[in-house]
């Protein structure tokens, strides 16, 4: 299933895909080599930019950060909290959905910029529409 990954700073992004066989798919691993073992590292932000410049991996620097965080520095023009308006829109389309998100981004997400968040680049994933997997029985699935 092939995914987008854009940092929401520069907005530089790449298109990924998983290689590991389907066994191990199913399963939520993936294999040495594989591009979704660290999207992190096919986004490079050119120099310069407003994204985080140190020579470091930006992923493990995440995985670090304790969340939980207060209200969103730019709430109004919060990138993060469009991405989550727009896939809340896409699921109401496809059928009821429940209440929706405030216009407003209210925060408690990692950011740039927030004294206790430890995420130097956040980076949105987003799946691709039509890229679901579909094994049917009998026919090599």
């Amino acid at each position: 299933m092939p995914f987008h990954v854009q940092c929401p700073g520069c907005m530089t992004s790449a298109y990924i895909d998983c290689i590991c066989p389907p066994q191990l798919q199913a399963l939520g691993a993936h294999q040495v080599g594989c591009p979704m073992v660290n999207p992190d590292a096919l986004v490079a932000c050119p120099p310069g930019g407003p994204c985080c410049q140190q020579d470091h991996d930006h992923a493990a620097e995440a995985n670090a950060c304790p969340g939980g965080h207060g209200a969103c520095p730019e709430p109004e023009s919060c990138r993060m909290h469009a991405n989550v308006k727009a896939h809340h829109a896409a699921n109401a389309m496809a059928g009821p959905a429940g209440d929706p998100p405030p216009d407003d981004c209210p925060g408690g997400h990692c950011h740039v910029g927030l004294d206790d968040c430890t995420v130097c680049r956040p980076l949105i994933i987003t799946a691709m529409p039509g890229s679901a997997s579909i094994v049917v029985p009998g026919l090599g699935g």
